[in-house]
């Protein structure tokens, strides 16, 4: 009777520790799936909008707001100075984004005689 007692014992500690392995694979997995939607959440798109603007050669340069700016295309038509002073060099379009925090702007410059 001790014997089979003694087995059974043994079986029922073979169950729970393999288990409790189980278990804590589990865990491991759900923590993997928890960080990538925190990862997710944290990289939601800025809100973008677009600005034609249409200028003549020879008209004074005009400031534009933004935190930080990118020339993003450009082909001689505006001067971009520092603090975003745009000035009509000559007819074309210069495409600038424009980031304000929450959002970003793309300034499209068009320039004509």
């Amino acid at each position: 009777m001790i014997k089979k007692l003694l087995a059974s014992l043994l079986a029922v500690s073979a169950c729970v520790s393999i288990g409790s392995t189980s278990f804590a694979a589990d865990t491991s997995i759900s923590a993997s799936v928890l960080s990538l939607s925190e990862i997710s959440q944290v990289t939601a798109p800025q809100a973008f909008f677009e600005r034609d603007i249409y200028l003549k050669v020879g008209q004074p340069g005009q400031w534009y707001s933004g935190y930080t700016y990118d020339v993003i295309y450009s082909d001689g038509a505006c001067d971009i100075g520092p603090d975003f002073l745009v000035t009509p060099i000559q007819p074309g379009l210069t495409v600038v984004s424009a980031n304000h925090g929450s959002y970003i702007i793309l300034f499209k410059f068009h320039v004509s005689y």
